[in-house]
């Protein structure tokens, strides 16, 4: 019973987790992984711990993203679009490294900055206009992948106590 207390409270975690942008889905995931092995897999089967999984992923690939596609759909230049993708993958290099998880967003919010300079674009305007995009986008994604969290949640909590 203690056990599936602090599962429960590890599953809270990942909640909060992903509600703040962090990886709450891989969180929950490897919770769920670590407590079917000590269980001997009873509660969570194989095949329910590759949907856990594949949900975890899809969760970090959509908040990934998803500033990427908000800055697109506020008309971000094509170069202001692959800034963002670089400057993401550049401050979640960083971030891994020195665990400074704010670096993320500064690497996206950079990229686009620099794109829409190499672009042409100088204008605040449109600079601003990409940079809402950026983070409406990014908003979206956190709310996506949260939903998509409590899914895992409702499921985890399912397969433990039912």
């Amino acid at each position: 019973m203690i056990a599936k207390i602090i599962v429960v409270l590890f599953y809270l975690l990942s909640l909060l987790l992903s509600f703040t942008g962090f990886a709450g889905g891989v969180v929950l995931f490897l919770t769920s992984l670590i407590y079917g092995y000590f269980n001997h897999f009873q509660n969570f089967t194989p095949t329910i711990l590759v949907i856990l999984g594949i949900l975890a992923v899809l969760c970090e690939v959509i908040e990934f993203f998803s500033g990427t596609v908000g800055a697109k759909k506020f008309d971000a230049s094509r170069q202001a679009v692959y800034g963002s993708v670089i400057g993401l993958f550049l401050g979640f290099f960083f971030a891994i490294f020195i665990l400074q998880f704010y670096l993320i967003f500064i690497g996206l919010i950079s990229g686009v900055i620099l794109g829409e300079l190499i672009a042409g674009r100088r204008d605040l305007k449109t600079i601003s206009k990409s940079l809402v995009g950026v983070f409406l986008g990014k908003i979206g994604g956190i709310i996506l992948k949260s939903s998509i969290t409590f899914i895992m949640f409702i499921i985890g909590i399912w397969r433990l106590f039912f």
